[in-house]
C-alpha cells in the first residue's frame, strides 16, 4: 500500500493571523478538531492574537509562515515561500482560505504549489467589492471551489462571479453551553452588573459597529412599556478606531437611562452571558451573512430576536424557534421586547424549539461532516 493511500489526505487551512478574532477565527479554531476525512494543518501568515488563540485550544498542527501585514512585501514573500515549502514537504492536497484577506495568500500560494484549493467565503460580494484593494485581488483569483456560509452568501457568488458555490454553514459548541448552570450564570451576571433579582435581561452581543444595530436596540429599550423591569446588556467593544464615534454615540443615547442600559465592554465569556440573559438580540441593520450569534443563543436555550435579512432568514422561523423583526424598526422591537417580558410561557417555548433545532442543525459535528463532503468532492473532482 502507498505512503498516500495508507494517510488521510492532508488539508491546509490559511489565515491571514492578526490580533482580531472573531466568528471565522473562532470556527476555524473549533472545527478542525472534528475533522475525520482529513490531517489538518492551519498557516497563520501574521503572529499576533488569532495564533496564540488556535494554539491555546490544543490544536497541535499549527504553522507560524513568519509573514506580516500584506503591504509588507518581504514578509508577504517569506510567508508564501514558507507555506509554498511546508505543503511540498508534507504533500499537502487541498488548500482552503477563510475570508478574503486570506485567499489573497492562500489563492498564490495554492497556485505556486499546484494543488487544489478551496475559497470559504464568510460575507456576502458586492460589486463595490471590486474597487477596494484587498477585496479587488481576492476575487480575481479563482478558487477550484467556492464556499459559502449560507445560500444569502452563495446566491452573491453565483450572480457577481458566475461560479458554482456549495454551502456549508458554521456551528458553535453545544456543550460550552450545555456544560454552564443556567442559575449559576444568572447569579455571576446580578452580582457583577448589580442586577436585582426578578430583572428581564435582553443582551445584544457582537461588535460595536453601526451596522451591527446597538442604536437600534438602544431606542427600542426606551420605548418600552417594561423597562422598570427590564435590562439592556450591549456586549462587545471597539475593534476599528473608525467606530469610535458611533461608540460616543451610543453612550449619549443610553446616559438618560441610568442603570437600564450596560455596555459590558470585551468578554471572554459569552456562554455565561447568555446563560445569564432571558433574550438575546440579533438585529443588524445590513444583512448578516450568516448570524453565529443567532445559533449560539438558541444553544443556551434562549428566545433570539433577528432581522428579516440575509442569513438570518436560514435559521430562523420566526415565532416557532426565534422571532424576525424589520431592520431599523425599533417601534416593532420594542414592542417584542415587552411581550416577552409578559409571557414567560412564549419565552420557554421559543427556547425549547429554539434549541431542539440548533442542536439538530447547527453543531460543529453536522457541520463538518457537511464541510468534508464538500471538499471530498473538490479533491476528487
Amino acid at each position: 500500500m502507498s505512503e498516500k493511500a495508507a494517510r488521510k489526505p492532508r488539508i491546509f487551512y490559511i489565515h491571514g493571523g492578526g490580533d482580531v478574532i472573531g466568528g471565522i477565527e473562532t470556527y476555524l479554531a473549533r472545527s478542525v478538531k472534528h475533522h475525520k476525512l482529513f490531517e489538518p494543518y492551519i498557516g497563520v501568515v501574521k503572529r499576533g492574537k488569532v495564533f496564540e488563540y488556535i494554539r491555546e485550544t490544543g490544536f497541535n498542527n499549527l504553522i507560524d509562515l513568519k509573514g506580516g501585514k500584506l503591504k509588507e512585501i518581504p514578509k508577504t514573500v517569506r510567508a508564501i515561500y514558507n507555506a509554498v515549502r511546508f505543503i511540498k514537504e508534507k504533500k499537502i492536497e487541498l488548500l482552503v482560505a477563510n475570508g478574503l484577506h486570506s485567499w489573497i495568500y492562500g489563492g498564490i500560494i495554492a497556485k505556486t504549489s499546484g494543488i487544489k484549493s478551496v475559497f470559504y467565503v464568510h460575507a456576502d460580494i458586492k460589486r463595490e467589492d471590486f474597487k477596494t484593494f484587498i477585496s479587488g485581488i481576492s476575487l480575481r483569483i479563482m478558487p477550484t471551489l467556492y464556499i459559502a456560509n449560507s445560500e444569502f452568501t452563495a446566491e452573491s457568488i453565483r450572480r457577481l462571479l458566475k461560479r458554482k458555490t456549495e454551502v456549508s454553514t458554521p456551528a458553535s459548541d453545544i456543550q460550552k453551553f450545555d456544560s454552564i448552570y443556567e442559575d449559576e450564570a444568572k447569579r455571576k451576571l446580578r452580582e457583577e452588573f448589580n442586577i436585582p433579582e426578578n430583572i428581564f435581561i435582553f443582551s445584544i452581543i457582537g461588535r460595536i459597529q453601526r451596522w451591527k444595530g446597538q442604536d437600534t436596540a438602544i431606542a427600542a429599550f426606551k420605548n418600552m412599556r417594561h423597562k422598570e423591569k427590564t435590562r439592556l446588556m450591549i456586549v462587545g467593544d471597539v475593534t476599528f478606531k473608525s467606530d469610535l464615534m458611533f461608540y460616543n454615540d451610543l453612550k449619549d443615547l443610553s446616559k438618560k437611562e441610568k442603570d437600564g442600559i450596560i455596555f459590558t465592554g470585551f468578554r471572554e465569556d459569552i456562554p455565561y452571558i447568555m446563560k445569564g440573559s432571558d433574550v438575546i438580540l440579533n438585529i443588524s441593520r445590513n444583512p448578516e451573512p450568516f448570524g453565529i450569534v443567532i445559533v449560539e443563543g438558541m444553544m443556551a436555550r434562549k428566545p433570539v430576536i433577528a432581522t428579516k435579512q440575509g442569513g438570518p432568514l436560514e435559521i430562523v422561523k420566526s415565532s416557532i424557534d426565534g422571532f424576525l423583526v424589520e431592520p431599523n424598526d425599533y417601534i416593532e422591537l420594542a414592542k417584542l421586547m415587552d411581550r416577552l417580558v409578559e409571557d414567560q410561557e412564549l419565552v420557554k417555548k421559543i427556547s425549547e424549539n429554539g434549541y431542539k433545532k440548533a442542536k439538530t442543525k447547527f453543531t460543529m459535528q453536522v457541520s463538518v461532516e457537511r464541510l468534508e463532503k464538500i471538499l471530498s468532492g473538490a479533491l476528487s473532482n
